[in-house]
């Protein structure tokens, strides 16, 4: 069986009890801010996001630095791999609307206390030594271990970030049906099944759930998505359009 959920469990809790999923901001709120910087966070925090989600890379010199791509070139004015560059010529780039990357530590300071934070690790296909372990250090610094979620698609991370600190909840991003959800949720250590939400049906989220784990599904942003989400609503959601999901979804 998987052990009850760490960290989060209180925010799954209530949203179950009020029937309705955890809304997160994927990138914070991308629709209207450039993703992935201070404002886009800020701009879901002020909406009232129950979660927030980023995307964690290293720096050339080994800092954590925000950022979806393991390349610069789509969303700031610079061009090549994160990891080439050192963290002072990463912070000089342009991220949009006057915005610069931002460093992990940054985001730590501005969620903490308003909402649960998901950190992804970028180690697919670019992998980074040491990644699991500078987040968990960062996290505990920041004292943050007990509203984070650590995700990714590289598995291995997950579990090694779960070996590292117990405290933490784990995260399996996928983007297929497995034939065994829970046995891979089981070998990782970890506590959320967080699919693209076609991926999913009531049965995947009956298994999960018997098993003690939760459902966070992504990216909620179109009708069809929407709609599917009502029809098999997971414990949580993220999407690139925060204010107009949490309408949807308000009580």
């Amino acid at each position: 069986m998987i052990g009850p959920p760490l960290g989060l469990r209180d925010r799954y809790r209530r949203a179950a009890a009020a029937g309705r999923p955890l809304i997160g901001g994927h990138r914070g709120d991308p629709a209207r801010r450039p993703e992935n910087t201070l404002s886009s966070f800020s701009s879901a925090l002020d909406l009232g996001v129950d979660l927030i989600e980023c995307d964690v890379h290293l720096s050339a010199d080994g800092d954590l630095i925000v950022i979806h791509d393991h390349t610069l070139d789509r969303t700031t004015d610079g061009s090549g791999l994160v990891v080439a560059h050192r963290t002072s010529e990463l912070r000089r780039l342009a991220a949009g609307e006057g915005e610069r990357l931002p460093l992990f530590s940054e985001v730590c300071e501005l969620v903490r206390g308003r909402a649960g934070l998901c950190v992804e690790l970028k180690q697919l296909p670019v992998a980074y030594p040491e990644l699991e372990e500078r987040v968990v250090e960062a996290l505990a610094r920041h004292d943050l271990l007990d509203d984070c979620a650590v995700i990714s698609f590289c598995h291995r991370s997950v579990a090694r970030v779960r070996e590292l600190e117990p405290r933490l909840q784990g995260g399996l991003l996928l983007v297929s049906r497995p034939i065994d959800p829970v046995r891979i949720l089981e070998e990782a250590g970890a506590q959320i099944y967080s699919p693209h939400w076609s991926a999913t049906d009531p049965e995947l989220m009956n298994a999960i759930r018997a098993s003690g784990g939760v459902v966070g599904t992504w990216t909620v942003d179109d009708p069809t998505a929407v709609g599917w989400s009502r029809h098999c609503p997971p414990d949580s959601l993220f999407t690139n359009h925060p204010e107009e999901l949490m309408a949807e979804f308000a009580l």
